[in-house]
């Protein structure tokens, strides 16, 4: 018996009882977002905050909403012949054995499906850069399992949502929103290139993903050419990434409800009783009295909205943002000086016992008084 039969018999001898794999909907069901969400009274986005530090996961992407130019740059790029094979493709590790052995030079060959297998089963992952034989036999052996329960669909979006792409940047959607500011299935041909080129180094230098990027636009022939896309490149990676939401407009709110909730223990969205519609009235409302006065050096304010009737609190709004000069301080709940707190109480009374009326002028000028300690 040849070396390599004999090999195949012991690793076959050798399989245990493997873990069960986990349907598409127990992946998705485990899959938590980064961000925790806020919703209105009306079950309206009002902020989303980020609750996990380990890495930036928005909401699970379907294979619908992902543009095409995406969909065949990561076929490209990682596994060509995805839809021929049962999960392994021999042919690629015909290949991959043969530059091995004989140009120094190693090339891969696992599938998406076996990328797959290791994104699910981090027992599956290398040590130390590359994995032992062990490790991708038992890795071929998940492909097929995989292959035989899931359809070719399910496979791609599940690798397409856990895959890393850019440091902390998972799955497709953070890295659309993260790299190119939309949503993946608005992904053009460049763009769609750049995150395909990513999949195989993350976090490589602009050069090498430009390189990479220029391989896979040859192979796909889009209609853009190599010093364009290298130049785009080189601007998007060039600038930290980041998330940007279209709304957070309650962020110290956010900040009290969603921020003692760890990544996961919370599924649906956690909802308040802030009006969307009053919260943004409250703010511009704000910021237009604060940008009035701005001369008089104010440079905060905030605001409270309550229902007289239910004593639900409709507008939240803890600071100016931009304009405040600590926009973190929560001015709803900041301690302020006695005396202006007490001013409302004391007209109010006053009116109450008709020593003023909304008539009276009031005498607002410095006042001197004797105490044990001096003058105050």
């Amino acid at each position: 018996m040849h070396f390599p039969c004999r090999l195949l018999v012991i690793l076959i001898a050798l399989t245990g009882t493997a873990q069960a794999i986990p349907t598409l909907q127990e992946v998705r069901a485990a899959y938590h977002p980064s961000d925790a969400v806020l919703l209105d009274r009306h079950q309206r986005v009002l902020h989303q905050l980020r609750v996990d530090a380990h890495g930036r996961r928005l909401e699970w992407t379907s294979l619908a909403d992902v543009s095409p130019a995406m969909l065949s740059a990561t076929l490209t790029a990682e596994d060509k012949r995805f839809y021929l094979h049962n999960g392994v493709d021999w042919k690629a590790i015909g290949m991959a054995l043969f530059h091995t052995l004989f140009r120094q030079r190693p090339r891969g060959a696992s599938t998406i499906t076996m990328q797959l297998a290791s994104l699910l089963d981090p027992s599956l992952r290398p040590h130390k850069r590359r994995r032992s034989l062990w490790q991708k036999w038992q890795q071929i052996q998940r492909a097929w399992e995989l292959e035989e329960g899931w359809s070719k669909p399910e496979i791609l979006e599940a690798y397409l949502n856990l895959v890393t792409f850019r440091g902390e940047l998972q799955g497709i959607a953070a890295a659309a929103r993260g790299l190119f500011g939309k949503d993946p299935h608005g992904l053009e041909d460049g763009e769609a290139l750049i995150l395909a080129a990513l999949i195989r180094a993350p976090n490589a230098s602009p050069t090498l993903v430009a390189r990479r990027a220029c391989w896979l636009n040859e192979a796909l022939r889009f209609p853009i050419d190599c010093n364009t896309l290298t130049l785009q490149v080189r601007r998007v990676l060039s600038t930290p990434y980041t998330l940007r939401f279209p709304l957070n407009l309650a962020p110290h709110v956010a900040t009290r409800l969603l921020r003692p909730y760890r990544p996961g223990e919370r599924n649906r969205p956690v909802v308040s009783t802030l009006d969307r519609g009053v919260q943004r009235l409250a703010i511009e409302v704000l910021r237009q009295h604060l940008l009035s006065v701005r001369a008089q050096n104010v440079l905060d304010g905030a605001v409270l909205v309550v229902e007289n009737r239910s004593g639900d609190i409709l507008a939240y709004v803890g600071s100016s943002g931009d304009l405040a000069s600590a926009r973190h301080v929560d001015g709803v709940q900041a301690r302020r000086q006695a005396g202006s707190t007490l001013k409302p109480f004391l007209y109010g009374l006053a009116l109450e016992k008709r020593l003023l009326t909304p008539a009276s002028l009031i005498e607002d000028r410095p006042l001197d008084v004797a105490v044990p300690g001096g003058v105050y």
